[in-house]
C-alpha cells in the first residue's frame, strides 16, 4: 500500500505543480475516483469485500462512472474557470484503509 499511496500522493503534488507552471495559459486539474463499480471492479468484487468498502464510505454506495463523469465535466465547464491545481476526490466520503 505504501508505493500506491506514495504514487498518489505524488499525482496530488505534480497536478498542484503543473498549474504553477503552466498558469494562466492552462488550467490543470484532476479526478481521485474511489471504488467505482466498473467491469475491472465488478470482476473481483464480492459481498465481503462491497461491505469492507462501504464500512470506510459515508455515503454508503459505491461509485458510478456517471459521479465521476459529473466531476470531469465540472472541470471541463466555464463554471470551473477559476480552479486549477486542484484534485477533487469523488469517492463518498470514503478513507481508504488497510483491513
Amino acid at each position: 500500500m505504501s508505493g500506491y499511496a506514495a504514487s498518489k500522493a505524488a499525482v496530488n503534488h505534480m497536478v498542484a505543480n503543473l498549474a504553477h507552471d503552466f498558469g494562466p495559459e492552462v488550467r490543470i486539474n484532476a479526478v481521485g475516483p474511489g471504488a467505482t463499480r466498473t467491469a475491472a471492479l465488478q470482476s473481483v468484487l464480492t459481498p465481503e469485500i462491497e461491505a469492507r468498502m462501504l464500512s470506510h464510505t459515508p455515503i454508503k454506495r459505491l461509485g458510478e462512472a456517471d459521479d465521476i463523469a459529473g466531476a470531469m465535466l465540472y472541470f471541463a465547464s466555464p463554471i470551473s474557470e477559476w480552479v486549477s491545481g486542484q484534485t477533487l476526490f469523488v469517492n463518498g466520503g470514503g478513507v481508504q484503509t488497510l483491513d
